[in-house]
């Protein structure tokens, strides 16, 4: 896996979390900039998946690689699904399930790494 973008997702993420957190507190319903967020973690997200499969087709894998397609799809999907279900309740509590949704990324990321041997 590649340590360049295991931590930009981690840092990309924790900046959406800390944004639609900060929008939750306000009383604000989710909005373009949440929406912009949530893209950009998804494609750094699939990136690291990328940089991952590379790095495993050229041999080196995952020790667990049932657990590690399991965080792989979570990470991959997580976004657009928070986002999907945060737009479906256009309160304080959209922002917040994107927020939190966000704040699982790092921890998604981090165990992809232990699971990989990193």
């Amino acid at each position: 896996m590649s340590d360049v973008l295991a931590t930009a997702t981690t840092v990309v993420s924790l900046l959406l979390a800390v944004i639609a957190l900060i929008a939750s507190a306000r009383d604000r319903a989710p909005d373009q900039v949440q929406f912009a967020g949530t893209v950009v973690v998804n494609v750094v997200a699939v990136l690291l998946l990328a940089a991952a499969v590379v790095t495993w087709v050229g041999g080196t894998g995952p020790r667990e690689v049932a657990t590690f397609v399991g965080y792989g799809l979570t990470l991959a999907l997580l976004p657009a699904g928070a986002w999907i279900v945060g737009k479906m309740e256009p309160t304080r509590f959209g922002s917040l399930i994107v927020g939190v949704a966000a704040l699982i990324m790092p921890v998604l990321v981090l165990r992809m790494g232990q699971v990989w041997g990193a």
